[in-house]
């Protein structure tokens, strides 16, 4: 996918939290895809809004697009920086735009990439869609008893009279004039705001304070907002060794400005006595750090020693830096604060927090478990919790263990799984946003590419290419030719080809194991990116990789996997699906349906499982058994096909090939049906049986008498070498229906608008091949 990340800093120019986490989703993402970050940067000698372009320092594959922004202070849009950002778009054309702040940048931007129908998620860092100041606190200059107050919520007249104009007027006989006018500003803002919200595929609130403030403060649809944590890269979050030191050392890590309530923390720690140091650490912010330094040398006794103000850190070394040598972190906000980093990073470094009873910041923080809480913006409270971990240095020790509370392990989310999260919610907003188009062009509405049907690690009996009666194998190796798989820039070529039409799902070879093509996970970044689903086969074994990590790769962007299934009992199993292990593929199962669970019960995409069938004479007996695994698991389908009896060698195992076999599967079919209804699923519903139907005893001919292809005008083929094909037959026999055209030599459209492929959709029941079929279903179960 081409990801444009937009955010209003980027470290190292801006550090704060909203811009650290997007440092850090971009790095994550960028493992697999191409990302950009649109920021800004403050240069007064340079002209505004001009536009350079550098790498993340840390990350040489994030690019950084950054427009001039030294005098934005109080204004929502720009249309210099909407200029600069639809040019990007249209350079760029990224798949998804995902936002994390507009503030110093522009909200219209939302407009461009709206307009060019690209799909937009946007994760809410703060109040600032809904508070034009960003943090729902009053500016009182004139109440020192009441400055910095909190407010309850956005009205038009009192932010302009409660901070606007005070904030920005002279003379207090001038307010009442600059209050009308600031009125007027907010309510122009806060209409265009909600009008560039409603643009918004999806928002993103890490903690749940947040989600629900923003669904019943400002009227966000509920079907809009999802409640997704940050992650973290634990690798660096780990190796925390206190250095030994006389005395407690409480440790403050963020800006110096009013909201963090660094005022109240050096209030509260002037109160604390006993063995104590309070370590500051941030980039100074000139008159506000000087006044806060201030503060500090007028605390009583000598307090003032005791607080040390420590450099900027890097993000990176926090442990090395900080965590090594503090022994709590304090986050003693004023505003109500969404789900601060510094909570999350402190806690997995198993560093006790103290933190206030409000906001996002009492979600991750029990008191007496993992930190202590005080009542918010009380400096008295805050006090007395410090004084607590004074008197009882041992109590750190045993809260910083517990670690994060939403995970039995203690530890926060891994950006890892984190990132998987994240693609799965781009694959689904594309997705989406494809199929609210209309298709402007003919085409199928599903592909199928035969990715590399010469690989595979099993040897199932009936497989054209691999049982151990088909050869095939051994005459293209004795005759030096090399195995068929296919060049992704192929599958790439037909993938922008389709565009516009009706495609919404794609399969990988159906012959052999897909999942051990080479490129396998640029099939699954191009589901994301085109927004397609995949419907998978697979034999059961996932290797390379393992049945979990498989799954959390593939669940968000796979309609249906359909998992090879010969059989109730270990020997039926391994007696047809020549050296699969019964035990090993019934865990890996086990194993898929649990992620698959676990990924929709956290709002995610839910996927169909369904057990796959060859019917045969050695497995037909145990189809009512397969039913009721598949129920016992969890599993959606049970489907099959009738043998394509390619060697002499397996002709007497089909279901076909008499009257008698007929009879027997028939009374397979009913009992089949029988424990459907005998077995539900945990949830109540019913195993699908698909292709499971009772057959006339003229099936040996004829599956289906007078029933229509279900491929042709829907679906295609794709061979390894780039032919395509009508319809899923075995590769002899479908040839008998024609040349249809070089995919690389034409494009797909004119395959499936030229003359060949029109004629055999008017003429293919002539055709024997079509005749004999064991694909089609018969006429009354096709309706």
């Amino acid at each position: 996918m081409r990801i444009l990340q937009v955010i209003h800093g980027y470290p190292m120019r801006f550090n704060a939290g909203s811009e650290v986490y997007t440092q850090a989703l971009a790095q994550g993402l960028a493992e697999r895809h191409a990302v950009h970050v649109f920021t800004r940067y403050e240069d007064p000698f340079a002209p505004d809004y001009s536009l350079r372009q550098e790498r993340d320092p840390d990350d040489s594959r994030v690019e950084l697009h950054l427009v001039n922004m030294p005098n934005s202070r109080d204004r929502y849009r720009h249309e210099g920086v909407d200029q600069r950002f639809a040019g990007l778009l249209d350079t760029l054309r990224p798949h998804v735009v995902h936002v994390g702040h507009l503030n110093h940048l522009s909200t219209s931007l939302l407009e461009q990439a709206a307009s060019r129908n690209i799909p937009i998620v946007f994760t809410l860092h703060d109040y600032w869609l809904m508070c034009p100041r960003g943090q729902f606190m009053q500016m009182h200059p004139e109440d020192p008893d009441n400055l910095w107050a909190a407010c309850e919520g956005q009205e038009d007249r009192k932010c302009a009279e409660r901070c606007y104009a005070r904030y920005f007027s002279g003379a207090p006989e001038e307010r009442e004039r600059d209050v009308t006018q600031w009125s007027d500003w907010v309510h122009r803002r806060m209409d265009h705001v909600r009008r560039m919200a409603g643009l918004v595929d999806v928002f993103l609130a890490p903690s749940r304070y947040l989600l629900e403030r923003f669904r019943d403060g400002f009227g966000l649809p509920a079907s809009k907002l999802r409640y997704l944590d940050y992650g973290f890269d634990l690798g660096r979050l780990a190796g925390r060794v206190r250095q030994p030191e006389q005395d407690f050392v409480f440790g403050y890590i963020g800006t110096h400005i009013p909201a963090k309530g660094i005022h109240h923390l050096l209030e509260a720690f002037g109160r604390v006595r006993g063995p104590a140091r309070l370590r500051i650490y941030g980039r100074p912010r000139g008159a506000n750090t000087d006044a806060l330094q201030a503060l500090a040398r007028a605390l009583p006794g000598d307090a003032a020693q005791r607080v040390e103000w420590k450099h900027e850190y890097r993000n990176p070394e926090i442990v090395r830096d900080v965590f090594n040598h503090v022994d709590a972190i304090v986050v003693p906000s004023i505003w109500a604060e969404n789900s601060p980093l510094v909570i999350h990073e402190a806690l997995q470094a198993r560093v006790p927090v103290i933190t206030a009873n409000a906001g996002g910041m009492r979600e991750y923080v029990q008191d007496g478990v993992n930190g202590l809480l005080f009542e918010h913006r009380d400096p008295e409270a805050l006090a007395h919790a410090l004084q607590k971990l004074v008197d009882e240095p041992a109590l750190a020790s045993r809260l910083g263990a517990r670690g994060y509370l939403q995970s039995e392990s203690g530890d926060v989310v891994d950006m890892k799984d984190h990132v998987h999260e994240v693609e799965a919610l781009y694959a689904r907003v594309i997705r989406d946003k494809r199929a609210s188009r209309q298709p402007s062009k003919p085409g199928p509405w599903r592909i199928t590419f035969d990715t590399n049907p010469d690989d595979c690690n099993l040897r199932c009996i009936m497989c054209e290419e691999h049982s151990p009666y088909s050869g095939k194998q051994s005459a293209r190796k004795a005759a030096g030719k090399p195995k068929r798989r296919m060049p992704i820039e192929l599958l790439r070529r037909i993938m922008e080809d389709s565009r516009d039409t009706p495609l919404r799902e794609l399969i990988p070879s159906t012959m052999g194991e897909p999942l051990i093509y080479d490129h396998f996970d640029d099939i699954i970044d191009l589901c994301m990116s085109h927004g397609l689903l995949m419907n998978l086969t697979t034999n059961g074994t996932f290797p390379r990789r393992g049945a979990r990590e498989w799954a959390r790769r593939l669940v968000p962007i796979l309609s249906d996997v359909k998992i090879s299934w010969n059989g109730a009992t270990k020997k039926t199993q391994e007696a047809i699906m020549l050296g699969t292990r019964w035990e090993r593929v019934l865990e890996n199962l086990r194993t898929f349906i649990a992620e698959r669970d676990a990924h929709a019960r956290a709002g995610g995409h839910r996927c169909r499982v369904t057990l796959q069938l060859t019917f045969l004479d050695t497995n037909v007996a145990e189809l009512a058994d397969i039913v009721r695994l598949a129920a016992s698991l969890g599993v959606d389908r049970v489907k099959g096909h009738h043998l394509w009896a390619h060697f002499e060698q397996i002709k007497s195992l089909s279901m076909r090939r008499d009257p008698e076999a007929i009879s027997r599967w028939n009374a397979a079919v009913l009992e089949a049906r029988r424990a459907v209804e005998e077995n539900p699923l945990p949830e109540g519903r019913r195993v699908l049986l698909e292709n499971i139907h009772e057959l006339d005893a003229g099936a040996v001919e004829d599956l289906a008498p007078g029933a229509r292809c279900p491929f042709l005008g829907k679906e295609a083929w794709v061979s390894a070498e780039g032919r395509f094909d009508p319809c899923c037959a075995p590769d002899e026999q479908r040839r008998t229906l024609g040349e249809f055209g070089d995919l690389h030599q034409t494009g797909i459209q004119d395959v499936w608008n030229g003359e060949a492929y029109q004629r055999l959709r008017e003429t293919y029941q002539e055709h024997p091949l079509c005749r004999s079929c064991n694909m089609r279903q018969p006429v009354e179960a096709a309706r």
